[in-house]
């Protein structure tokens, strides 16, 4: 199952309803909010979970896991402090022959 996010200034998380959507119009869910100080600037989809989870960075060096599907914050960790904040992730495959 693909799902599509995004993230904004305005500190909300935007879901798109990928398979129902046009390419006239894009169908978006209610959005809910991620941050109450900070600016979120980057996200990852990270689909292996049992649940499905969405991680965030924001402005603060703080990154957090989210349940989607919830809305709820599952955890909130420190991320690295020097070289600036995060603005990109990538998903990297484990290799399980090692």
């Amino acid at each position: 199952m693909h799902r599509l996010f995004s993230i904004g200034k305005d500190r909300r998380v935007f879901e798109y309803d990928v398979y129902n959507s046009t390419l006239e119009k894009l169908i978006a869910y209610p959005p809910f909010t991620i941050e109450q100080e900070a600016l979120p600037s980057a996200c990852i989809w990270y689909p292996d979970a049992k649940e499905g989870l969405l991680l965030t960075a924001n402005s603060e060096y703080k990154m957090k896991v989210w349940n989607p599907s919830a809305q709820s914050s599952r955890k909130t960790c420190l991320g690295p402090t020097y070289g600036g904040e995060i603005i990109k992730m990538k998903e990297l495959p484990i290799n399980a022959e090692e």
